[in-house]
């Protein structure tokens, strides 16, 4: 197998993202371990997210809009709630969020806020 060095991987991930090939078909075209190649891929989509919404950029954070409601949250009878994460701020606001939420977004997001 072969072991390319950080500085062509992102060579290597455009050349996947512009064929057609499926990841474990590129990876054995290119004699990589599937694993590896899965690896660097997220690791390079995970980068061009984050720069997408500013996080860890030196820009003000990007946010979603977000409705205010003067009660308490509803329940969600239909959704389990292993699905979302509520956390609260010191002053009593509560926000719920989706599990698996981006934890760079969330962290810039109460960083903001205080």
């Amino acid at each position: 197998m072969r072991h390319p060095g950080a500085d062509e991987w992102p060579q290597l991930i455009t050349e996947f993202e512009r064929s057609d090939l499926e990841q474990k078909e590129f990876a054995a075209k290119h004699d990589l371990h599937l694993s590896t190649f899965q690896y660097w891929l997220y690791r390079t989509r995970s980068k061009a997210r984050s720069k997408q919404l500013g996080i860890g950029s030196k820009s003000s954070p990007k946010f979603l809009p977000i409705q205010v409601v003067g009660s308490p949250a509803p329940k969600l009878a239909r959704v389990a709630s292993e699905q979302w994460v509520e956390a609260a701020t010191r002053s009593g606001v509560t926000f719920r969020f989706a599990v698996g939420a981006d934890v760079r977004y969330l962290s810039a997001l109460f960083a903001a806020i205080g």
